[in-house]
């Protein structure tokens, strides 16, 4: 028998309520009982996780800072690859790459502390961690062998580009870090970071710094 698909509601608990341990990279505690399926079908995921970015105030509501860490630590190898489906339609698989700006907007520009994580001796925040790592956790952008890898590809650099405009130096900073593995084989990246330090007068001088260093595509 074909299980029945999981509910938005049931995907979210399972997704970020369940016990942490772990105080700079959470992690779900394992179960060793579980009826749970290992993951939904892609078409679900695609749906659930666009739903979740673009009301992350409603969706996340009862979760811990930790509990939606390690969830998003998760979605990198799990939920996050129904993106490369190519069953699903491109312009859903657009939507949720585009759903990331307001992710970035409505949740980390006012819940991460407005302090950069590149340079600091000690983790700034559960959630400024994995605010950093995004787009090397959760990558959305395309392989060349997929059909839509350059309208996809340019989706996820637009979304770059405006959590580059908002006002939390830590969601400047993750922007930075992605483009800053990008622009070795990315004109835009390049030109993204150009446009970035010919206007810095919101920099602060570790963004400044870092933006610089991004353009080189040395960083970490």
């Amino acid at each position: 028998m074909v299980p029945a698909p999981a509910s938005f509601e049931a995907w979210l608990e399972e997704t970020f309520g369940r016990a942490v341990t772990g105080e700079t990279y959470p992690q779900f505690v394992h179960r060793d009982v579980d009826d749970w399926p290992s993951s939904v079908p892609d078409a679900e995921a695609l749906q659930y996780l666009t739903r979740l970015f673009e009301n992350s105030e409603e969706g996340l509501r009862y979760f811990s800072d930790a509990q939606i860490a390690a969830g998003l630590w998760e979605l990198g190898p799990g939920d996050a690859h129904c993106v490369y489906n190519r069953d699903i339609p491109v312009d859903d698989r657009e939507r949720l790459i585009g759903s990331v700006a307001t992710f970035f907007r409505d949740f980390f520009d006012k819940r991460c502390l407005p302090q950069l994580s590149h340079a600091a001796s000690e983790h700034v925040s559960l959630l400024n961690t994995i605010c950093y790592m995004w787009w090397e956790v959760i990558i959305m952008g395309c392989a060349k062998d997929d059909p839509d890898a350059d309208r996809l590809n340019a989706k996820d650099m637009d979304v770059m580009e405006q959590v580059l405009t908002l006002p939390n130096p830590a969601c400047k900073e993750a922007a930075l870090h992605g483009l800053g593995h990008m622009v070795r084989r990315s004109d835009r990246a390049h030109a993204i970071i150009d446009r970035v330090l010919a206007d810095a007068r919101e920099l602060t001088p570790g963004l400044e710094d870092y933006a610089r260093a991004a353009l080189t595509g040395c960083i970490q």
